[in-house]
């Protein structure tokens, strides 16, 4: 008997599709792959985006207002999925930084003017280096928590399933943030690798050998190694 057994759904999919159907769309000259595209977009603007309204995150989220945002409005954030899987209900939601891509959503804005998906490369880049505060070593974590009426980040208790390390989910930071240097020449991308790439740089250096997981403190939580993490290593280190 098959059947959903998690009805959330990930973000950061729904970014990769739209952006190979805009490519693809592009490259076969087909704009029946562009018209999906731009019917995900819409869904991923209103189901997975968030602003600050009232300082209560209580709403239906499928109420959000798509319009264009103005210079004076608040901040847009993506989500990693609905609001009512990753708020805590009331002012706080719960990020994953490897799901910004800041070079989808420019390639987004090309396609979708009636949205303003730049806003989120601004955002993104605002989450990606004030949360890495949390760091000693200014790593980005595989989760964080964003209280929308002080603009606090906090950590995920270390009783959660999802936790505030840098670990698996974070590598992807280093790959997404380097096609935006790539396929944009975008100085916030290059601005970023080379503000916090340092610290794995160094221990490379050192020990010729970066540990699958550091806590916040800088302290290595496995005594392995990824692979994973040296293919998004490896497009960061080229970008800078």
């Amino acid at each position: 008997q098959w059947g959903i057994t998690d009805a959330n759904f990930a973000s950061d999919a729904d970014i990769d599709v739209a952006t190979a159907l805009i490519l693809a769309a592009r490259r076969w000259d087909r704009p029946d792959y562009l018209t999906l595209a731009q019917q995900k977009l819409a869904d991923l603007w209103t189901y997975s985006t968030v602003v600050p309204a009232d300082a209560s995150l209580t709403r239906d989220p499928a109420a959000s207002d798509p319009a264009v945002t103005t210079s004076a409005a608040p901040p847009r954030y993506l989500l990693p999925g609905p609001l009512a899987a990753f708020s805590d209900g009331a002012d706080t939601v719960y990020l994953n930084p490897s799901y910004f891509a800041p070079y989808a959503f420019r390639l987004f804005a090309q396609v979708d003017r009636d949205r303003d998906w730049l806003s989120l490369v601004d955002s993104s880049y605002a989450v990606l280096t004030d949360s890495a505060d949390l760091s000693t070593p200014a790593l980005p974590s595989n989760w964080v928590a964003l209280n929308l009426v002080d603009n606090r980040y906090q950590p995920l208790p270390t009783d959660a399933l999802i936790q505030s390390i840098y670990g698996f989910d974070a590598y992807r930071v280093w790959w997404r943030v380097a096609l935006d240097a790539a396929w944009f020449d975008a100085p916030e991308a290059r601005t970023y690798l080379a503000a916090h790439l340092p610290a794995l740089i160094d221990r490379w250096q050192q020990d010729r050998a970066i540990p699958a997981e550091i806590d916040l403190a800088g302290n290595p939580l496995a005594d392995f190694e990824s692979t994973a993490q040296y293919a998004m290593l490896y497009p960061g280190f080229a970008e800078i």
